[in-house]
């Protein structure tokens, strides 16, 4: 396998204070600009901008080898390639998102208390109460798992990064939506159609679906006007969801439970699923500033500004 794992991003915003404040909320460990998890501690960078964007994302691969046949297919498709040691990066076509792909060694995810349940006919917990409930706090995400682009060109910003990049598809909407992974994760990345470039979400993994409740339930108390939908379960994918918005206006999704795809995983991706089939269960829709948020109508005049 020649990627292996989605090592982080960067992100800018107006007011990087406020989001670093967030994180902490959240569970997450860092200072100022640089935030991540106990096993992941460095995942996220935060640098102040004129509106909240992905600037890069960081992809981890196995060796020299793999840069050097990422060079050849960025080559092949006509993208300029910067080379560091360890790391080559480029551009999208878009030209607003770098993405690096540097060697790095696979890391697991430590292990965390399994929690104990009664079914019917099977009773584990016996007069005592559930964790989630006698939980000081909420459990912390565990990682930083996928983003979701919208691209005025969803299917050519695609095939840059499966044909050029090397992510490889799980599934597709209608030739619209386009999940791709670099890991075993279902997705790390989303393409999804827009009028202009820019970061529609960010995911957090969460242990379990109690863990994506307590947590979205505690962040949102106070500031209710920062839900967006949730609590699901998706159909592609198959986690568990619960969406809200970032203190800068970018959805931030809590999940848990995402298919898994091992590199030998016989794996057939669908191309032919329908734009409707949000969710198993929970809300059948997203509202439409899910796929359309309000601002993205100024993030396209500041991108005018900038000559893009």
């Amino acid at each position: 396998m020649a990627l292996h794992s989605f090592l982080g991003m960067e992100i800018g915003v107006p007011n990087p204070s406020d989001l670093a404040a967030a994180y902490g909320q959240i569970g997450l460990v860092g200072d100022q600009d640089r935030w991540g998890t106990r096993d992941r501690p460095d995942q996220i960078r935060i640098v102040e901008a004129p509106y909240r964007q992905l600037r890069s994302m960081r992809i981890g691969c196995e060796n020299e080898g793999d840069l050097l046949a990422l060079r050849q297919r960025l080559t092949s498709l006509g993208v300029e390639a910067e080379e560091l040691p360890g790391q080559v990066s480029c551009l999208d076509p878009s030209g607003h998102w770098r993405i690096v792909v540097e060697v790095a060694a696979p890391s697991s995810l430590s292990g965390s208390p399994s929690r104990v349940h009664n079914r019917p006919g099977e009773r584990g917990r016996i007069a005592t109460r559930a964790d989630v409930v006698t939980e000081p706090t909420p459990r912390p995400p565990r990682r930083l798992g996928h983003v979701v682009l919208g691209s005025p060109d969803p299917l050519g910003t695609a095939k840059f990064f499966l044909e050029g990049i090397g992510f490889r598809m799980s599934d597709q909407v209608a030739g619209l939506l386009t999940f791709m992974r670099c890991s075993s994760d279902h997705h790390n990345l989303l393409i999804q159609p827009a009028p202009v470039p820019y970061l529609n979400h960010y995911a957090f993994e969460y242990d379990d679906i109690d863990a994506v409740g307590a947590a979205a339930s505690r962040y949102l108390e106070g500031q209710e006007d920062r839900h967006v939908v949730g609590l699901g379960r998706h159909v592609i994918g198959s986690n568990v969801f619960w969406y809200v918005n970032d203190p800068c206006g970018t959805m931030v999704e809590f999940f848990s439970d995402m298919d898994d795809i091992p590199e030998d995983a016989a794996w057939e991706p669908r191309v032919d699923w329908e734009i409707s089939r949000f969710s198993s269960w929970g809300p059948k829709e997203p509202p439409h500033h899910f796929a359309f948020p309000p601002d993205l109508e100024a993030i396209g005049r500041a991108q005018e500004g900038e000559g893009r």
